[in-house]
């Protein structure tokens, strides 16, 4: 029965798919190979070409030149350039003043910044200038910028002298995201070979740079698994697991290029001299916390810089020739390679084989060799991010520390401040507010009046009945008690907010908020003198104290609070006057009115 059309078209994207996932992984190999290249000790031009070959990998790239654009000297240099037909093109390194190629396809690309493709007629079309022909004519040409931050850094060019229509928008698309990262690993490139250059002139006994090893993986398969154990030792320098799994997870990840039944990483201390196992698995073996350099099989790689494949016979001989001491159980074989960062060594990546079925190759040298740059280079984002996390929790303790220091510091002059106000607003003998705070209540109380003449309030002046006496005769500590007995008394019957102040001496006064009427501030003074009728047990002498008191209530003719409070003050004199232990209300007398 023949597929139906539905069928037919999830099998078409199926396809697709297909297609799109190995376009995208031949892609990803690509730009690996290009990073590697650039990363390589090798000649410019030996990086070039192989860029040359990746491209062809992905398009046809039979005739291919790179020029590099300096914007300061508005020169090109032609790079690289490989061409079928004009054999007599500029050599690696030439230098052109852009105005000694006006008008050329490659003047136009490097001017307007912009990808051009196709005929040269089809091209004279997408630029806005004049367009010179120059060399032999393309039938298809494909020019796309290498572009930083807007800027026109570079270009890359493909070109067939056959076929027409040879370079699709896909193509351009490709070449144009492959040109960003020609441009990043030259520029990559440049950076190392003047930092290169600088050290080579600030010393004079470094003869010549560090070589690295390269490795090039030609069958499919070991190249996927390379690939997916690199990518997965890149990731596990951010991840949040412990050293511990990180060292368990490094070993899982070799086990997929080599065989890791033994296997051991081997770290140089921070002052260099001793050595540091922080992982290790051998059938022969107990772990070891550490040692100091000596002349094993491990310093030997680390004293050479350089990979050692050996077998049992290989190891024995270089036992003999006194390069290295064997310890313990001889391994049949051996591999070990350095692992650097920044050119310096840092420690050693080993596996053995008690077994002659299990052996080791130069592949896997290879392989190994190649895991180990990256290992390196996690292990030391790794131990960056645990000294910054050490420093940040330091950082972050010692302003802890000095934020709680700060915050007790306010809060004791916090409380100082508290204490120092409330010193300066209240009476030291009794507590209560004084003056100053009284005065400074009637003010905001006036003024709230005079906003809201329904917010009545009233103010009474008491002082106590023969006061002077009791100091003359029994001292003034009885008289201070006498007063503090007073200050409870009062203060015991009243509610918030009203309140006694005292404004000195024997003199008290009370301040009334929420009045209502004439009877609720009656009654209140009466509750008042009625608490201060029994004796006052004071030194042993129980005496009787009184108080009179003068009422003044609050009027729009009071200009401020020294007027009201003077007027109370009129009011409690008339009440000793007319006998005492009683109150009188300023304005019930024909004299407060007159006055």
């Amino acid at each position: 029965m023949p597929p139906s059309s539905d069928a037919n078209v999830e099998l078409d994207a199926l396809r697709a798919a297909v297609e799109r996932a190995e376009q995208a992984e031949k892609l990803q190999h690509a730009l690996f190979a290009i990073s590697n290249a650039a990363d390589e000790d090798v000649a410019l031009q030996e990086m070039l070409r192989r860029v040359h070959e990746i491209i062809g990998q992905l398009m046809y790239a039979g005739n291919f030149y790179v020029a590099l654009y300096d914007k300061l000297a508005d020169a090109m240099d032609f790079v690289y350039f490989v061409d079928s037909v004009s054999a007599d093109g500029p050599a690696p390194g030439t230098r052109i003043a852009m105005r000694d190629y006006e008008d050329s396809l490659t003047w136009n690309l490097i001017r307007y910044g912009k990808a051009l493709r196709g005929s040269l007629a089809a091209i004279a079309g997408q630029i806005p200038g004049a367009l010179r022909a120059r060399g032999a004519d393309a039938v298809d040409w494909l020019g796309v910028p290498m572009l930083e931050q807007g800027e026109v850094k570079g270009v890359l060019v493909v070109q067939s002298y056959e076929q027409v229509g040879c370079f699709s928008e896909g193509d351009q698309n490709l070449l144009t995201f492959v040109g960003s990262h020609v441009l990043a690993a030259l520029q990559r490139r440049r950076r190392r070979e003047d930092l290169e250059r600088a050290v080579l002139l600030r010393t004079a006994a470094l003869d010549e740079a560090n070589r690295a090893l390269t490795i090039e993986v030609n069958e499919r398969e070991r190249g996927e698994r390379l690939q997916r154990a690199l990518y997965r030792i890149a990731e596990l320098a951010s991840a949040a697991e412990t050293m511990e799994v990180f060292y368990r997870s490094i070993h899982e990840i070799v086990g997929d290029l080599v065989n890791v039944d033994n296997f051991f990483i081997a770290l140089l201390s921070n002052d260099g001299r001793q050595l540091e196992f922080p992982y290790y698995i051998d059938e022969q073996h107990l772990p070891h916390p550490r040692r100091v350099l000596g002349r094993g099989i491990t310093e030997y790689v680390l004293r050479t810089g350089r990979p050692l494949l050996a077998n049992g016979g290989q190891l024995q001989r270089l036992h003999e020739e006194q390069e290295i001491e064997l310890r313990g159980q001889l391994a049949l074989w051996w591999l070990g390679v350095p692992m650097r960062v920044d050119g310096k060594p840092i420690g050693v990546l080993v596996v053995q084989s008690y077994r002659d079925t299990v052996r080791y190759s130069e592949r896997d040298q290879e392989l190994l060799q190649f895991a180990s740059s990256q290992i390196a280079n996690s292990l030391e984002r790794r131990r960056m991010t645990e000294s910054l996390y050490q420093a940040n929790a330091e950082l972050e303790q010692r302003v802890f520390e000095r934020t709680s220091q700060l915050a007790a510091e306010i809060v004791e002059r916090k409380r100082i401040e508290d204490q120092l106000k409330y010193q300066v607003m209240h009476d030291g003998l009794t507590g209560l507010p004084n003056r100053a705070y009284l005065f400074d209540r009637l003010e905001r109380m006036l003024a709230r009046y005079r906003r809201d003449p329904s917010r009545q309030f009233a103010v009474m002046f008491m002082d106590i009945d023969r006061f002077k006496l009791i100091n003359d005769t029994l001292g003034h500590h009885v008289g201070d008690a006498v007063l503090q007995e007073m200050a409870r008394r009062l203060t015991s019957q009243l509610r918030e907010p009203d309140f006694v102040a005292r404004l000195g001496g024997d003199e008290f006064a009370v301040l009334i908020e929420e009045t209502g009427d004439v009877e609720t501030v009656v009654r209140i003074a009466g509750r008042l003198i009625k608490a201060l009728e029994p004796a006052v047990l004071a030194e042993g002498h129980e005496i009787a104290a009184s108080s009179s008191i003068g009422i003044a209530l609050c009027d729009p003719r009071y200009p401020s609070a020294e007027d009201l409070l003077r007027n109370a003050d009129a009011a409690m004199y008339r009440a000793k006057i007319n006998g005492r232990q009683r109150f009188e209300l300023f304005g019930a007398h024909p004299d407060d009115n007159q006055a």
